[in-house]
């Protein structure tokens, strides 16, 4: 007995020591990601104005400085292709929409000629003071558009820049935030607390936890997760995580997780379906669920004295809302995304891009949680969803109402039988 122990001891410390070493690495990608939110990249102010370069080396100053000089063939073609193709057409004869800027509204201030085997057309120009009122300078405006085609002010609406905002300071530097600072606080409770054990040792005996039908339909719906999460993350973060190895690395991962991001989601929204069928009576609140978050499940204690719980504590509990809810949530805006403007407007569709990002950086770090207690955290732990059986004395520490209920029934059978 005293050699097993001495074994168990031994494990227990490898998982402290995993801890610490997981604690530095993370605490090292925790620092990076805070210096890239405070670093000064202005993410969500536009950094291009009107202007375009003058020669080698020197470029126009912006347009609210009346400094800029525009080109009047560049912005005509470039309105000319931004309009409907059934007014223009794709050949280049055809004459400009009637949105399209002209010669006459610039003051042409560049002489013609010849500067090193390259002619300077009149097409340089600077802009009028008519031209400027339409030209306008990066702001937060509404309803103002020099393009001539449908919804162009839609573009300008202050939404817009909302919307930026909230993708790339909440979704993405937040969102990383979250992950990686979740991570790191469950590697330093591994590191200090260290693996919660079976207080009373591995008793020998199993009891039936989990049959084959919900195992099953669990393991799709992880692995479901896993691989939206994967090639979420890549979506995300691919252009800072990725391109180091190289464009070709970078498209090559792109294509496949745009394309495997869409193909792990039905069975994803399948087992969240059968999960809800299964689980939902079981995962009710009830007034054991306070007493079981006032102990902290018990986590902190070797004692083995936690705290009782049917077949769902309430951690567990939190998890299974966590999936049908923010689950749900990643469904209904998934399918916003996949078939856009059928139900929602650019606005809604704004919307949903913008929940289904965060709920999504949210249930990676929730879940996070939860395959830590579930596999280093736990001893015992891991079985229940893998072979569906689990040690008594882990049940009866962590599940004793439950295992009450399952051995009076299974008492009850047999004296049936026996009748």
């Amino acid at each position: 007995m005293s050699e097993s122990v001495e074994v168990r001891g031994r494990d227990f410390i490898k998982y402290r020591i995993a801890g610490a070493i997981a604690s530095f690495l993370l605490l090292i990608a925790l620092a990076w990601q805070v210096f890239e939110l405070f670093d000064g990249d202005a993410r969500t102010i536009p950094e291009v104005r009107w202007g375009v370069a003058v020669s080698d080396g020197e470029r126009a100053g912006p347009a609210d400085e009346g400094s800029s000089i525009l080109a009047v063939e560049r912005l005509t073609a470039r309105t000319k292709l931004q309009d409907e193709r059934y007014r223009t057409g794709p050949a280049p004869d055809q004459p400009a929409p009637g949105g399209a800027l002209s010669r006459d509204d610039f003051m042409i201030n560049t002489p013609m000629g010849e500067d090193e085997g390259r002619s300077l057309s009149e097409s340089w120009g600077q802009y009028s003071s008519q031209t400027g009122a339409l030209i306008r300078r990066s702001e937060r405006v509404s309803g103002i558009s020099s393009l001539p085609y449908a919804n162009a002010e839609l573009f300008e609406r202050p939404f817009a820049r909302d919307w930026r905002l909230g993708i790339a300071d909440i979704a993405t530097h937040l969102g990383a935030l979250s992950i990686i600072g979740f991570s790191l606080l469950l590697a330093l409770i591994l590191a200090i607390r260290g693996r919660v054990p079976i207080a009373k040792g591995r008793s020998g005996h199993t009891v039936k936890r989990f049959n084959f039908f919900e195992r099953a339909t669990h393991w799709m719906t992880a692995t479901s997760f896993l691989g939206l999460a994967v090639t979420g993350l890549v979506i995300a973060f691919g252009d800072t995580l990725i391109r180091p190895f190289g464009e070709n690395v970078l498209g090559a991962a792109g294509w496949i997780s745009t394309w495997g991001h869409a193909m792990f989601f039905p069975s994803f929204a399948l087992g969240v379906v059968l999960m809800a069928l299964m689980w939902t009576w079981r995962n009710l609140p009830s007034r054991l669920d306070i007493n079981w978050l006032v102990k902290g499940g018990g986590f902190f204690s070797d004692g083995g004295d936690n705290p009782p719980a049917r077949k769902f504590n309430a951690g567990q509990k939190l998890i299974f809302w966590s999936v049908m809810l923010g689950g749900g949530l990643m469904v209904l805006t998934g399918v916003t995304l996949m078939f856009p403007f059928y139900w929602l407007d650019l606005q809604g569709m704004s919307w949903a891009m913008l929940i289904h990002a965060i709920v999504g950086a949210l249930l990676i770090t929730i879940f996070i949680g939860h395959i830590y207690i579930g596999t280093v955290g736990m001893e015992g732990a891991f079985w229940a969803m893998w072979g569906g059986d689990v040690d008594r004395n882990w049940a009866e520490e962590h599940h004793e109402l439950w295992l009450t209920e399952l051995e009076a029934s299974s008492a009850s059978h047999k004296a049936d039988r026996r009748a």
